[in-house]
């Protein structure tokens, strides 16, 4: 049985919204899950990793999928760069990659809002140099209208897709920035 690290989105914790239906989901399917809880709190993506990996390390590679959601998403992203999981689902993977932040479509007042330490480690990640090193199979889920409504999370959607060798782009239809909406958590249960 494979174990699935979960990550969630900033700043929440298993009761942030449903995360259990989305656990739920995911253990029909059989697999085993464990929601990773990360300290966000006057950190930045690089303790993140830190916890990410600390769990990591106690489970074989061989038997075991990241997955995370939105910056729970980027932190799954950078640590399978660094070690090679079995698989890696991504569901709203964020957009704050330095690529992501040095484009027009960047919202400065986003970057702003998240302070200048956090900006500085999203600004040494490269998604195009991280992802040559990520051979996994890759799932790329999105609700449809988070990529309508904020184009530079479009750009990294598009991005992803062509630069991740293995990946299957699942986007979710009426779905905005939400892995517990119904129609999400339908669509990775039928795409895992």
């Amino acid at each position: 049985m494979k174990t699935v690290l979960f990550v969630p989105g900033y700043q929440e914790d298993l009761n942030s919204r449903d995360y259990d239906a989305t656990i739920k989901a995911i253990e029909s399917k059989g697999y085993k899950i464990k929601f990773v809880p990360i300290t966000w709190k006057r950190t930045t993506i690089d303790n993140w990793l830190e916890e990410l990996e600390t769990e990591y390390s106690k489970h074989d590679p061989k038997n075991t999928i990241l997955a995370g959601f939105s910056f729970g998403a980027m932190t799954a992203f950078v640590a399978a760069s660094r070690k090679n999981p079995s698989e890696l689902w991504l569901c709203s993977l964020s957009s704050y990659f330095n690529e992501d932040n040095a484009s027009p479509s960047q919202k400065k007042s986003w970057l702003t809002n998240l302070g200048h330490r956090r900006v500085s480690a999203f600004d040494a990640l490269n998604f195009k140099e991280l992802s040559s090193k990520i051979h996994c199979k890759t799932l790329l889920f999105y609700g449809q209208r988070e990529l309508d409504k904020w184009p530079v999370m479009n750009e990294r959607a598009i991005g992803a897709q062509k630069l991740l060798k293995n990946n299957l782009y699942l986007p979710v239809p009426d779905v905005g920035h939400d892995v517990a909406d119904e129609k999400y958590i339908l669509k990775i249960r039928q795409s895992i």
